[in-house]
């Protein structure tokens, strides 16, 4: 078969175990055939490669040195080899890692995967060290629970990145403590800081001893010096004089709360509690733990508080919606929709929605807390929305939603922010300074969960606007209006916060043409007519009470069923009163 085509140089001198090879402008699929041939293996082709490669050899090449040109030349254009029942097959590099790349050694220059286990750091730091060594093909899976790597990649990726891991996988020299004890027993502190110390540090990563030293009722602390620096602070806090015989030590692990925030709760309580023989408490942030010291009285006493407290936090998931309404268009179809003038205020609002009635609920909304008069009231002030929206008498802005901790304060922002000139020096040249500026609504909400399924609303509006007719963008006249109000609601209730009223005012000129731009006498043939509208900005709130965390994606679920019904009951109202 002739591999020679246009401007194609190929020669191969046979030198004992290596080859002398040249070739110019040589098709892929032939120089993968004249792999084959050179290292009599069978290559399977199921792709056609189109392209060209050169190569200009200096000296003789071997065969696994051919078998590295030819898996650079596959990995350009994205594709490599794997061994595949005794012969060798091209396929696309994104699939290496999922036909079961070997583990370990390969008599083929291929993907494969190797095991590494480590010794003295953790696997997370490892794999942070050379994650970025690794292919674009490559992969690196932690094992946490037996400390080890396993990396499936090319052969070079993998020997530069076990190269470094032998380097920063090592053992640092080890400090050692010698510390007597002052005021305890070597007897009773070793078993409480061996508990301490086992539960503060994994003994598959960190290295350390704890280790007696009887002769001067001492310990002697061995590893690393941020491990025993620690283990010797909590040595210090148990080596107190024994205030009382029956104190006892636990380690309470956190479930749901701060460490620190509980801390601080109960050092404040046992202060006030406790004048004498106050108990000992302290935290570990790495392990969100207390550590206490405490009489057996105490420690009942110190339990049940954090028992009542470390709880699990509900969480209130507020649905916003932000609109313009504008007045004038609003009082313009007023009649058709069963409003008076003045129908963009929220009051208005009430009225249409509260006329409407609201569609019938096919699906449970109970087990959500949500009753049904209450779903029903919302889904006809949502029809009444999507009803001014389409006769053009509202806009709506944003409709964003917030999942916030329960009595914590969360902010919503709507707007953009504006490039606004604060001074100008001129000398030999103008120079101007910009600050940047928020404009639009901000929307700062505190949810509380009260009893009886009912939220408190906190809530503030701030909206920051651009005054129409400012003469200079760059120096804009704002305005700026802010309502501050609380409110009760039922869980899944809507609240209108409305009142942030703009005034527009649009000028339009007709004319009769030619004769309407005639000096003087154009002033016949010309109209002007003046258009005084206001636009109310108008936030509808609405909170559902999240129990648990697993409620969360059932409550989405339920919002789009009612989204979808709200949408086709405004429809209905529509086609009903035939309103067009």
């Amino acid at each position: 078969m002739k591999l020679i085509k246009l401007l194609i140089l190929l020669t191969i001198m046979i030198y004992a175990q290596k080859i002398d090879l040249t070739f110019k402008n040589l098709e892929i699929n032939d120089f993968i055939k004249m792999v084959a041939k050179i290292t009599n293996k069978n290559i399977l082709l199921t792709n056609d490669l189109r392209g060209k490669v050169n190569f200009i050899s200096v000296k003789p090449v071997n065969e696994n040195e051919i078998y590295d040109i030819l898996l650079n030349i596959l990995r350009s254009k994205g594709y490599t080899l794997i061994k595949e029942h005794g012969y060798l097959k091209v396929i696309k590099s994104a699939d290496a890692i999922k036909e079961a790349p070997p583990i370990g050694k390969s008599d083929i220059y291929q993907i494969r995967t190797d095991i590494i286990k480590l010794h003295n750091i953790s696997a997370k730091t490892a794999y942070t060290q050379i994650n970025y060594l690794k292919s674009k093909y490559g992969k690196i899976i932690l094992n946490k629970d037996k400390n080890l790597l396993i990396i499936t990649d090319y052969p070079k990726n993998l020997k530069i990145m076990k190269k470094l891991l032998s380097k920063i996988d090592t053992l640092d020299k080890p400090d050692i403590i010698f510390f007597n004890l002052q005021n305890t027993q070597l007897s009773k502190i070793y078993p409480k800081i061996t508990e301490i110390s086992n539960t503060l540090f994994n003994d598959k990563i960190y290295k350390y001893k704890i280790i007696k030293n009887d002769n001067s009722n001492g310990i002697i602390l061995v590893g690393p010096n941020k491990v025993i620096q620690k283990i010797l602070q909590h040595i210090k806090q148990l080596d107190t004089k024994p205030k009382q015989l029956d104190q006892v030590t636990e380690i309470i692990t956190l479930k749901n709360s701060d460490v620190t925030n509980m801390a601080k709760i109960i050092q404040k309580i046992v202060s006030l509690k406790y004048k004498k023989n106050i108990p000992s408490i302290t935290e570990d942030k790495e392990t969100n733990s207390l550590i206490i010291i405490a009489t057996l009285e105490q420690m009942d006493t110190i339990k049940t508080i954090i028992k009542a407290l470390d709880i699990p936090k509900m969480q209130v998931y507020v649905k916003a919606r932000i609109l313009e309404i504008s007045n004038l268009k609003a009082s313009q179809i007023g009649n058709k929709l069963g409003l008076y003038a003045g129908s963009g205020t929220g009051s208005g609002l009430y009225t249409l929605s509260a006329n409407m009635g609201g569609p019938a609920i096919a699906f449970d909304v109970t087990s959500l807390g949500l009753s049904i008069p209450t779903i029903r009231q919302g889904l006809a002030l949502g029809a009444t929305i999507d009803l001014l929206e389409t006769f053009g008498a509202a806009k709506k802005l944003s409709e964003p939603s917030i999942l916030c901790i329960n009595n914590t304060p969360s902010t919503i922002y709507v707007g953009k922010t504006i490039s606004v000139k604060t001074g100008q020096t001129t000398s030999t040249s103008t120079s101007v300074s910009y600050s940047r500026q928020d404009i639009g609504l901000t929307l700062e909400i505190k949810p509380r969960i009260d009893s009886d399924n009912k939220v408190s609303l906190n809530v503030k509006a701030v909206v920051e606007d651009i005054l129409p007719g400012s003469p200079d963008l760059t120096l804009p006249t704002t305005s700026k209006r802010d309502i501050k109000t609380t409110t009760i609601v039922s869980n899944g209730q809507s609240i209108i916060i409305g009142g942030l009223v703009r005034n527009n005012k649009d000028i339009t000129i007709k004319k009769v043409p030619f004769f309407g731009d005639i000096p003087i006498i154009g002033a016949l043939f010309r109209h002007k007519e003046v258009n005084e509208d206001k636009t109310t900005l108008v936030i509808v709130l609405t909170p559902y009470i999240v129990k648990q965390s697993t409620d969360l994606d059932k409550l989405r679920l339920t919002l789009g069923k009612l989204n979808e019904l709200e949408r086709k009951f405004a429809l209905e109202y529509i086609k009903k009163k035939n309103l067009k």
